[in-house]
């Protein structure tokens, strides 16, 4: 039996004030429908038995119109074409409060899939397989859900799916202030594979554990990472990774400009940003050890016209004194949990109790959510 395990497709996420020039939407968000698009037609190609998706298919908890139109005709394409679709709610797209409803409700009526959202462990039966789906939830029912999987007799080849990080054989997680964490220990070794999502970078948790990892990049940290999802021959346990072509992300490596001038650093940095070939990409480089003197008489308008050919460049000067970042297009700002929960993992608050603090501005944004 054939399976694909993708995760993470922050279907209608959006970056950037470029648009595609063909489409007339967010550059962005055009490269995420394209991941999604490329993993369709493959599917329709290779005709595997089965897609699990484990979480995060949109990026929001209420996705625009052209994310969830989207998404309902690429998931019909493989419905018509009779490949199951088994998908798992992620953070991204689960509300805070119940009353407000899950988006998956919309794709209910597709055939050959099952959208598991409601906070508790579904059990279903496909092709002779048990899948074990839990999506994201609140703490007390994510743990009542592990347990419930636990107790759990196996009696045909099973495979579980979760959205969560991971700590225990090593600790992967994304920081975001309502994620989920388990425990190695929680992976039932009976199982024939877990698919897991919310860890953006493809890798193996235990011998038939997996994150896919997520099909476009979503932030600079992944520049190296490559994207797609994992194929999976249940028969003879085999699985491989499977690259896609996504946008290119360069980490340029700090260049030191320590006794240059104006003259020499603008002709440094635009050497070192033609040498990284920007063009389309989104790229990160910083200046170190540049005067302030120095800096004020740089040629930017020069540096700009290099800039232009990315798709997104920040520029960071830095020295003991101060930083100072430019970029070529305005910040990518995530959620307001997303920003608040890098916040409370950067931030020195001395005796004050995190979970609690985390506990609180999540009942304040379940306020405005509503």
């Amino acid at each position: 039996m054939k399976i694909f395990h993708i995760s993470d497709t922050h279907l209608g996420y959006s970056a950037f004030a470029k648009l595609d020039p063909d489409r007339g939407l967010n550059q962005r968000e055009a490269d995420f429908y394209d991941s999604f698009g490329r993993i369709v037609e493959i599917s329709l190609k290779e005709r595997p038995d089965l897609i699990l998706h484990s979480g995060d298919l949109f990026d929001s908890v209420r996705p625009s119109n052209r994310a969830i139109s989207f998404a309902l005709n690429e998931i019909k394409k493989l419905a018509d074409a009779g490949i199951g679709f088994v998908a798992i709610s992620g953070n991204h797209e689960t509300p805070r409060l119940r009353e407000t409803g899950n988006v998956f409700r919309i794709l209910d009526h597709l055939p050959n899939c099952d959208f598991v959202y409601e906070g508790e462990m579904k059990r279903i039966e496909r092709n002779g397989l048990e899948i074990l789906a839990l999506p994201h939830t609140g703490e007390e029912q994510f743990r009542k859900g592990l347990k419930s999987v636990r107790e759990s007799k196996k009696e045909m080849p099973r495979l579980m799916l979760f959205h969560a990080g991971m700590q225990g054989l090593g600790v992967f997680r994304m920081n975001e202030i309502n994620e989920l964490v388990m425990d190695a220990s929680d992976i039932d070794s009976e199982t024939d594979y877990t698919a897991m999502g919310h860890y953006h970078n493809y890798v193996e948790v235990a011998k038939d554990c997996c994150y896919s990892g997520s099909t476009e990049r979503l932030s600079i940290s992944e520049a190296n990472a490559e994207k797609g999802y994992i194929s999976l021959d249940l028969s003879n346990r085999k699985r491989k990774f499977v690259a896609l072509p996504t946008r290119k992300m360069i980490d340029i490596k700090p260049i030191d400009l320590r006794g240059s001038n104006a003259s020499e650093a603008t002709k440094e940095i635009i050497r070192s940003l033609d040498s990284e070939g920007i063009d389309g990409a989104i790229a990160r480089m910083a200046v170190t050890g540049l005067s302030r003197d120095a800096r004020k008489d740089i040629d930017m308008n020069q540096i700009r016209r290099i800039a232009q050919k990315a798709l997104n460049l920040e520029l960071r000067f830095s020295d003991k004194e101060e930083d100072q970042v430019i970029q070529s297009e305005a910040p990518h700002i995530g959620r307001l949990e997303e920003e608040f929960g890098r916040f409370v993992n950067r931030a020195q608050i001395g005796d004050l109790d995190r979970k609690r603090l985390e506990k609180e501005a999540m009942m304040l944004f379940a306020v405005k959510e509503e």
